[in-house]
């Protein structure tokens, strides 16, 4: 689980980092805070002003600037299986999704889904959302702000250029990844 975790995480701020209203009227962000709901095994709450931070300390490294300016949040939140409210919250962000136009582009089963929600300018969304259950965890992810696609592409080749073995020892409960 922590491996799995752990890559999820890695794999999103590598690839990301820069309810039914919207809060603090970002389009693409969810509100992930039920009063309701059990308390998260994991919760990261990462808004506007860490990436404002994180553009301040790569001063010597413009490309990744232009990536963390294109990011206005990613919020995370993670329950164990166990949880009785784990129904209720998979259903509440299913409603999300549905009533704002999020496009499903990706679901395995019950055990992985992600969700984008387009900009007007082609290339761009506005947000991405992914949920995943594990053995012992379910974990919700949403990224939002202006992401261009094109860029991430960009950022992805570099990082593959520069270390293509990092792929093959992403390994997550055996079930996703690429085994050796």
């Amino acid at each position: 689980m922590k491996r799995f975790t752990l890559a999820t995480l890695l794999v999103t701020f590598c690839f990301f980092s820069n309810g039914i209203a919207q809060t603090d009227a970002i389009r693409g962000k969810i509100d992930m805070n039920m009063s309701d709901a059990a308390t998260p095994t994991i919760e990261v709450n990462l808004d506007q002003s860490f990436f404002d931070l994180f553009i301040k300390f790569t001063v010597n490294q413009p490309a990744l600037s232009e990536y963390a300016e294109m990011i206005e949040g990613v919020f995370i939140r993670s329950y164990d299986n166990e949880s009785s409210d784990l129904t209720k919250m998979k259903s509440r962000y299913q409603e999300i999704l549905k009533t704002e136009d999020w496009e499903h582009v990706v679901k395995v089963k019950d055990e992985l889904r992600v969700c984008l929600l387009y900009a007007k300018t082609p290339g761009v969304v506005n947000g991405i959302f992914v949920s995943f259950t594990d053995k012992q965890n379910t974990t919700f992810v949403n990224v939002c702000g202006e992401i261009d696609f094109q860029k991430l592409g960009i950022l992805f080749g570099k990082i593959l250029e520069s270390n293509p073995e990092f792929l093959k020892d992403i390994k997550m409960n055996g079930k996703f990844g690429i085994k050796k």
